[in-house]
């Protein structure tokens, strides 16, 4: 779970058994002093705007193939449709060499990509994993 990411400690939600924030603050070490949460007024009634839900995902990692095989002028033409896709030519990077996971909202985004290019096929990234989606929306 990355450091800047918040917990949820009110066991007292309606949501709490399937919430990913709730299932990570019963993990928090006893000498944890200061971590950031998730406060009472993000729910509204049985809903929470800070809700994750508690279960794996499919993630990516790595997209050093994924343009290989589209010809050149193409592949360049969406290079820069896939830095807006992922926020900056930087953070682009930062996926394609794997440093971070690619979220299946993402993915989804990238098979649209593909799609609008008129690439029959699906996109294919270097790996695949289950894991849980950190995201980072409160």
């Amino acid at each position: 779970m990355p450091n800047e990411w918040a917990i949820c400690l009110q066991s007292d939600c309606p949501l709490a058994a399937s919430c990913l924030r709730h299932h990570a603050g019963t993990l928090a070490p006893d000498d944890l002093k200061h971590h950031e949460c998730v406060l009472p007024g993000a729910r509204t009634g049985g809903a929470c705007s800070a809700f994750v839900a508690n279960h794996p995902v499919r993630l990516a990692r790595g997209m050093k193939g994924l343009l290989k095989g589209i010809d050149y002028g193409k592949s360049m033409v969406m290079r820069k449709q896939l830095y807006n896709i992922f926020g900056s030519k930087s953070q682009y990077y930062r996926y394609c060499e794997g440093r971070w996971p690619i979220p299946p909202e993402q993915q989804a985004r990238v098979a649209d990509l593909f799609r609008q290019n008129g690439i029959a096929s699906e996109p294919q990234y270097d790996d695949y994993f289950e894991g849980f989606y950190f995201r980072n929306e409160v």
